[in-house]
């Protein structure tokens, strides 16, 4: 089996993992919490709550108890492949079905709001689990003569395992400004390790010696570093405006490949030293109530995935884009802009609160297939419900996504171990999205303000009174000079 060179080799494995990274899940940079996800994530403007901070961390400004947040997340997602062809029209491919779930806690956080110099603060430390990379998919199928009956050439299997996330750890701030303008910010530090293992075995059946060839290729990333947010909110009594903010920033990179195949000798190529570029993303929100029990709320946020770049990778001299492995004004990556609305109703009965959401989104994603050009983009159906009281809120949501599109793959040890995509043809994707909220507030601030006192206040005053206050033995006196 002829092969192009190493370089070839291990490019390929660049995109595989670029590619794969987009295909377990979506990289837009949503933020927390069932009830934004039950009106379909525009929340920009209403970030009312414990979770205000991954959506708009002006929000937290409207907080006037303590809160503890913890939100919990399963997906369930399905993929059809269908009509895949060979460039040339020559050979078939069976259609593939397969899919995979998982479920993680995905938020968890503490806001206290205080009062300086008369104006509200809030302080909030939270974490987050901003990608969840985790996936097992086997699938087997057939490659076949396309003209006149169908004759299977060759038996292929796939197996895929990814494992691990990428986590924000932030420290959030906000301070109401005016009667009607709030702002606030937020220093998030990224911490992202994952892997990916993917396997392809190839039977050859129309050889007389029963030929067969495997490669397996294994990709390891690590990823460091640490950004600020940005959020501003205009608040009247019927309508609000939100606007965020992202950073650009660029985090320190580790990635590790190694390529064992039945047609190569062993590769190994590392990267210690290189950076991953998250690129801006920006966002406004609108939200009104024409009715006390009613909110309805619209967003529109951007993000420049074109940007969104790997630099110091061995054997290239420029930043690449992680999508497709090309420089940023040759990338089919592309630049998006999102459009999600959601509506909320309340139901009050005696001491607590049933509400009602739904919501619609239209998400386009960055990714592109290099040689299709055809534009992945989600659309969404959301719907969520909760029970709340003064000091509780349980919140649960459901969101459905869908999208359809044209992609080439290497589905051949050939095809993956240098010699490109072999096949063409349409991958069908459907997501099941479930999240599950709960809020507990602090009504009564007294006792929570006499345990801080009673931790740090006589804590400092145990520590800084003499041995003896403390029941233990005096000093010792000095001996004479």
């Amino acid at each position: 089996m002829a092969i192009k060179h190493t370089g070839a080799v291990l490019a390929a494995l660049g995109i595989c993992g670029s590619a794969q990274a987009q295909g377990v899940t979506s990289l837009n940079r949503t933020g927390s919490g069932a009830r934004a996800a039950g009106m379909a994530n525009a929340f920009a403007a209403v970030s009312d709550d414990g979770t205000a901070a991954s959506w708009n961390p002006a929000g937290l400004a409207q907080l006037r108890l303590p809160e503890l947040s913890l939100v919990s997340s399963a997906v369930d997602r399905r993929f059809r492949q269908e009509g895949f062809r060979s460039p040339d029209g020559a050979f078939a491919y069976s259609p593939r079905r397969f899919a995979f779930t998982n479920a993680s806690p995905e938020f968890a956080s503490v806001a206290m709001p205080f009062s300086v110099a008369g104006k509200p603060l809030t302080l909030q430390l939270g974490w987050r689990r901003l990608y969840e990379l985790a996936a097992k998919v086997d699938v087997e199928f057939q490659k076949e003569l396309a003209r006149g009956e169908p004759t299977p050439v060759a038996h292929l299997r796939q197996d895929l395992d990814s494992e691990g996330s990428v986590n924000i750890l932030s420290l959030a701030g906000a301070l109401r400004l005016t009667e009607r303008m709030s702002a606030g910010a937020s220093l998030d530090f990224w911490r992202g390790d994952w892997t990916d293992e993917v396997v392809t075995i190839e039977d050859a059946l129309d050889d007389d010696d029963g030929a067969a060839g495997f490669a397996s290729f294994s990709l390891r990333h690590r990823i460091r570093g640490h950004n600020l947010n940005g959020g501003l909110m205009l608040a009247y009594p019927r309508w609000k405006i939100g606007l965020v903010y992202h950073q650009p920033f660029w985090s320190a990179y580790r990635r590790r490949v190694v390529v064992e195949s039945s047609a190569v000798p062993r590769m190994e190529q590392d990267a210690n030293r290189a950076r991953f570029h998250f690129p801006r993303s920006m966002g406004a929100g609108l939200s009104w109530r024409p009715a006390p029990r009613w909110t309805v709320a619209a967003d529109v946020s951007y993000d420049k995935w074109s940007r969104f770049l790997v630099d110091g990778l061995p054997g290239r001299t420029e930043p690449v884009n992680f999508f497709d492995d090309q420089p940023a004004d040759r990338t089919s990556a592309r630049d998006t802009v999102s459009l999600n609305t959601g509506a909320e109703r309340l139901l009050q009965g005696p001491g607590f609160v049933v509400p009602l959401r739904l919501g619609a989104a239209w998400e386009p994603q960055g990714y592109m297939d290099s040689n299709t050009r055809d534009p992945v983009s989600y659309a969404m159906l959301a719907a969520g419900s909760g029970y709340n009281t003064n000091s509780f809120k349980f919140d649960v949501a459901f969101q459905l996504r869908w999208a359809r599109y044209e992609i080439t793959e290497s589905t051949s040890v050939r095809g993956q171990l240098g010699e490109g995509p072999d096949a063409i043809g349409t991958l069908a994707v459907r997501e099941w999205r479930f999240k599950f909220s709960g809020i507990y507030r602090i009504t009564d601030t007294d006792k929570l303000r006499g345990l801080l006192r009673k931790i740090f206040v006589r804590g400092a005053e145990v520590n800084s009174a003499p041995l003896s206050r403390r029941g233990g033995s005096p000093a010792p006196p000095h001996p004479p000079s």
